[in-house]
């Protein structure tokens, strides 16, 4: 409809270590939802869901004692407030939780699970109908699959986008 927009999100993919870890490549399928909403011609939400999969290559391989074969969930919610015709203010929240599904006894990925937490600001400002100039704060928070730290993590970014 004019104000509501539905797409299933659908994505493989494979991710390749260095050969010193090539036990650790995987393959990936992710799969979801996304609706976006928009209530007023200047604010606009969004929400939207994934389930992913990978299957690490050595996942078999127990001389390795490391499988980081894994599932996650992922649910982002937005908002977009559209400021003027040219300008657009994005705040986007995330929260990821991936289970890693390693059953070899001595794995440090045995039983362990990854949080992420992540805050997304973005400005963009429409140079064009086809160039967008933009800049972003972006914070995370997230468990890590060494017991011992967790990580904090904060990107600002300067970035361009042209459509053809």
């Amino acid at each position: 409809s004019e104000a509501v927009t539905a797409a299933l999100i659908g994505r493989s993919g494979l991710r390749f270590y260095n050969e010193s870890f090539a036990e650790r490549d995987t393959k990936f399928w992710t799969v979801g939802p996304r609706v976006d909403y928009r209530v007023l011609n200047w604010l606009s939400f969004t929400f939207s869901y994934l389930y992913e999969r990978g299957l690490a290559d050595g996942r078999q391989e127990t001389q390795f004692a490391d499988d980081i074969s894994y599932y996650l969930h992922m649910v982002s919610v937005g908002t977009e407030f559209r400021l003027n015709s040219r300008l657009n203010l994005d705040l986007l929240y995330l929260h990821r939780r991936k289970t890693f599904t390693s059953g070899i006894i001595g794995d440090t990925h045995l039983d362990r699970k990854d949080t992420t937490h992540q805050g997304i600001a973005e400005l963009r400002y429409h140079l064009s109908s086809a160039a967008t100039a933009m800049v972003s704060f972006q914070y995370g928070k997230r468990t890590s699959t060494n017991v011992l730290r967790d990580f904090n993590d904060t990107i600002i970014s300067i970035g361009g986008q042209y459509r053809y």
